[in-house]
């Protein structure tokens, strides 16, 4: 009987669980290693777009996530008091293309991903700290000094990744100019409707509010800061409240219902874009390979893309490190252009003068309906074998 190859995943995040699905399912034996004692049981929320979805969908993983998320039914851009902009054929475009896009807990997402593991496949509070080429593959070090042998190693340890560290070397984040904050509450409003998403825009400032199913909603907000990565580090509720003060009822309600404890705070950032992705049998996916600014709602997308593209060319290809270059050269044009496109739309968004602001308010109330639809159906549509 052929021995099965072996991989290790370092990471259990969204990119690192859904390799470790595709792997499984295409013969391969897996064990995903996460640094974190357990996976998140708590935290906030985000979007698994349609081409994630349509991803999920074609390694037999979506029916879970679909179950814990909440299908975005409405989308909104409005100014701060409310007023609204625009809306975004967010719904569909899905019915179009055959998948929904979804609003998600952070937490129910990793769990929908991770119940989908055979048993004993993750193993949490063991960080990898480095590997070795070997003629038998590469060989993973973890803290605790032990050492595994694979065929491949895929590294999913995101943003500060262990992995892309050794591979390219020190290479910085970018930053954004703003801090974030970000959280899940339950809350009860007549505009959060089944399925409801808002972005609120101000001068310098975002607003987000997203129905995520069963009575809760994630929201976010932004706001420009001249140091805003020694900013995150301080965090209280009324702040957040004294930056919206003005706003519309429903952001103040949102975080008037979030305990102080709740809130998460950080200082968006990524990394300009790479050409590599893989040194022998090692690679990147998701965040530790290009990390983005979350203004375009793709970072969970294009790592789930990432773990199902790669896994598709493991299969097409029996020469692993000839897999792992077909992987890179199809995913580096993809990836790196959202990235950029990314850093755009947040500058876009994050606009402080008054005349940047009206321009872009204008710019998107004359912008058809058509024109948007066709604006985003490119980023949202997905074909693994494509």
């Amino acid at each position: 009987m052929k021995e099965l190859r072996k991989a290790i995943v370092a990471g259990a995040g969204i990119g690192g669980l859904t390799a470790a699905i595709a792997l499984q399912r295409a013969g391969w034996q897996v064990k995903v290693v996460e640094a974190a004692p357990t996976l998140r049981a708590s935290g906030t929320g985000l979007s698994v777009m349609a081409n994630a979805m349509a991803a999920l969908h074609s390694i037999d993983a979506h029916v879970p996530v679909e179950q814990a998320g909440q299908v975005i039914r409405q989308f909104f851009f409005k100014k701060h008091n409310g007023e609204p902009i625009t809306s975004m054929p967010i719904h569909e475009i899905g019915e179009q293309l055959g998948y929904p896009s979804l609003n998600i807990q952070r937490p129910l997402l990793l769990r929908a991903l991770a119940q989908q593991l055979t048993p004993d496949t993750l193993t949490t509070g063991l960080r990898c700290v480095g590997y070795a080429h070997c003629p038998e593959g590469v060989q993973v070090s973890f803290e605790d000094g032990s050492t595994h042998q694979a065929d491949l190693l895929i590294g999913a340890d995101g943003l500060n990744s262990v992995i892309r560290q050794q591979m390219l070397g020190e290479t910085p984040t970018r930053p954004s100019g703003y801090i974030a904050w970000l959280a899940v509450t339950p809350l009860s409003h007549p505009l959060l409707t089944e399925g409801y998403v808002a972005h609120y825009w101000g001068r310098g400032k975002r607003f987000g509010l997203c129905d995520v199913g069963d009575g809760q909603a994630y929201w976010w907000g932004t706001c420009n800061h001249g140091n805003a990565a020694e900013a995150a580090l301080r965090i209280s509720k009324q702040e957040v409240l004294d930056t919206y003060a003005g706003w519309s009822a429903e952001v103040l309600a949102a975080i008037e219902a979030t305990p102080e404890n709740a809130i998460l705070k950080m200082h968006a950032r990524d990394r300009a874009p790479v050409e590599q992705f893989c040194d022998g049998q090692v690679v990147l996916l998701g965040d530790a390979a290009h990390p983005m600014l979350p203004s375009l709602g793709q970072g969970a997308a294009q790592a789930i893309e990432d773990a199902v593209v790669l896994v598709d060319h493991l299969g097409q290809t029996p020469d692993l490190r000839s897999a792992l270059a077909h992987y890179q050269a199809r995913r580096h044009p993809r990836v790196n252009g959202i990235v950029n496109a990314a850093r755009f739309m947040s500058g876009i968004e994050q606009a402080e003068s008054r005349f940047a602001c009206w321009l872009r308010e204008w710019y998107f109330r004359l912008t058809p309906q058509s024109s948007l639809r066709k604006k985003n159906i490119d980023i949202l549509s997905f074909k693994p074998n494509a």
